[in-house]
């Protein structure tokens, strides 16, 4: 019995090791907005173009890890490197679900080309830290783990004009039921902002009272700083 159990075990290796690339397309496209295309390799180690969103990321690069095999709940180490990211971790294919771990840098060309439609540009840096994620076709499910950024220069369009401040530090929490990230300065503990990940692919981003005074951009009337005063939901899936 347990020859025979070797024998599938190594009889799987096979397989995979000469399953093409594009398999693992099929699987990354579970999420959302994602695919992954000019692949290279095979379902046990390759890389491919990953976009998101419509947004080049960078060329994602994978490792099959035997032993998940016997966990049946196939896994891989991953990294993404782009002109503007370098992220790692890990992901296991879990029935409908993607489990994913990451930690690593990302510029802030990366977010800005998402923001650009909103008139939004971010200096600085981020640095992720441990991030845990669990995605579906429906979505972002799962969501834990924080990150940093390094502060900067902040640039955005409001009533037809353009305006700029220079933001502190913040750090970054996110938690899960409901699914949300909220940032706050890295020397307090007053909440600036918040997104919150809605139903039917909607984001909703909260801002502060706070937020306001540091963008130059006070709200009228008394209250406490944590506040929020202005909600926003966006579509993003």
């Amino acid at each position: 019995m347990r020859t025979v159990a070797v024998g599938i075990l190594a009889f799987a290796l096979f397989c995979a090791a000469l399953a093409p690339a594009e398999l693992l397309a099929v699987l990354i496209e579970r999420i959302g907005g994602a695919s992954l295309t000019a692949t290279a390799g095979t379902l046990w180690s390759g890389s491919g173009a990953l976009r998101l969103q419509g947004l080049g990321l960078g060329r994602l690069h994978w490792s099959f890890e035997p032993v998940t095999l016997i966990q049946l709940v196939p896994g891989y180490t991953w990294r993404l490197a782009g002109d503007s990211l370098d992220l790692h971790g890990r992901m296991a294919f879990q029935g409908d679900a993607i489990e994913l771990s990451a930690r690593g840098t990302v510029a802030a060309a990366a977010v800005n080309a998402g923001l650009a439609a909103y008139d939004i540009h971010l200096g600085g840096g981020f640095n992720i830290k441990d991030l845990e994620a669990t995605v579906t076709a429906g979505g972002l499910q799962r969501l834990d783990g924080g990150g940093r950024w390094s502060g900067g220069a902040v640039s955005y369009a409001l009533g037809g004009q353009s305006h700029t401040a220079l933001l502190p530090p913040m750090r970054a929490e996110a938690q899960s039921a409901p699914v949300r990230a909220m940032a706050f300065a890295e020397a307090g503990n007053t909440l600036l902002v918040q997104a919150e990940i809605m139903d039917g692919g909607y984001v909703k981003i909260d801002i502060t009272r706070r937020l306001l005074q540091m963008l130059n951009q006070p709200w009228a009337g008394g209250g406490a700083d944590e506040e929020i005063v202005v909600s926003v939901e966006e579509a993003v899936f």
